[in-house]
């Protein structure tokens, strides 16, 4: 059953997940909103209801502006997280909404920030 109450994107991103427990973690989105993303994370199962940082890249105007933000993982399986933001700044939510809405808005590779 779906409880997203925000519209996501499907979006392949570099994306690295801080965890307390695991330190960083490499992972790809598999989707994006203004609520959360869904995290393919390899051979790593983040647990429910851990607090976790995601920091990755977008590419907006040609500039590579660096992101990160709060997040809580809702949902785990192995290999896979789905969290949810949990403290995005004005810019940030601005970046994303402008995603969603297909502005001139890029992704690109992530570097551990």
């Amino acid at each position: 059953m779906e409880h997203r109450c925000a519209l996501r994107k499907s979006i392949t991103l570099d994306v690295v997940v801080t965890y307390q427990a695991l330190g960083l973690v490499q992972g790809r989105t598999m989707n994006i909103g203004l609520g959360g993303m869904f995290i393919e994370t390899g051979c790593v199962e983040l647990p429910v209801n851990a607090l976790v940082k995601a920091s990755f890249y977008l590419n907006e105007n040609g500039e590579h502006k660096p992101c990160s933000t709060d997040a809580m993982v809702m949902h785990s399986a192995p290999g896979q997280a789905g969290v949810m933001f949990s403290d995005l700044d004005d810019e940030l939510h601005a970046s994303l909404h402008r995603l969603l809405n297909g502005s001139h808005i890029m992704l690109c590779q992530s570097k551990a920030l």
